[in-house]
């Protein structure tokens, strides 16, 4: 790929955290930031969709409303898309810290033959917010807006998609780490004892 480009999803209000999420500090930075600035340093460009707070301490980041609006993260991934000017963009939501660049690039390394979506397996589950997806997809993601089908996999089933299988991925990283997502004040905890162990280990 000679162009790659990410699109940051910051959401809004959780009901399960009781708040906005991506404002959670840890370690002194915000949720944001932390996944912003791994994403900064490896993109060429990050399109940051957020409606309903300012981000701008996020420095040099491009923010941009949902085109379509009240339709949920699908509507971002369609904003983000419609954006960029890269083939394969790489979607990421602003609650997993410990997503790293080497993920990125692992996955990137799939972004051909012409796959639309690149995603991993995880406890039999699919992660589409640490996924590529890529610009042609545009106009089917809006098709199942307008049809008010909003599950962000709606249109797997519909595209061509590789499926990079949980085995392969543990040989490379620790998957609780890579998927851990904050969705409760609890998982903030889990996050600060993360952090201060991976810092323990650098000393």
């Amino acid at each position: 790929m000679t162009k790659k480009n990410a699109i940051l999803l910051a959401g809004g209000e959780s009901s399960r955290y009781g708040g906005n999420k991506a404002l959670i500090e840890i370690k002194g930075k915000t949720l944001i930031e932390i996944i912003y600035n791994k994403l900064n340093s490896h993109f060429d460009r990050v399109i940051v969709i957020a409606n309903d707070y300012e981000y701008n301490f996020l420095k040099g980041a491009e923010l941009r409303e949902d085109l379509i609006k009240d339709k949920g993260p699908l509507a971002g991934l369609y904003t983000g898309l419609y954006y960029s000017d890269s083939e394969y963009n790489f979607l990421a939501a602003c609650d997993m810290p410990f997503l790293r660049q080497e993920y990125f690039s692992f996955l990137e390394s799939y972004c051909h033959n012409n796959y639309q979506i690149i995603v991993s397996e995880y406890r039999e589950f699919l992660e589409p917010f640490a996924a590529y997806y890529h610009k042609d997809l545009l106009a089917l993601i809006k098709k199942n807006i307008e049809n008010n089908n909003l599950r962000i996999k709606s249109f797997y089933k519909q595209s061509n998609i590789k499926i990079i299988k949980e085995n392969i991925l543990a040989e490379h990283f620790d998957l609780n780490e890579i998927f851990f997502n904050i969705n409760y004040p609890e998982d903030k905890i889990k996050a600060k004892k993360i952090l201060s162990f991976k810092s323990f280990k650098k000393s």
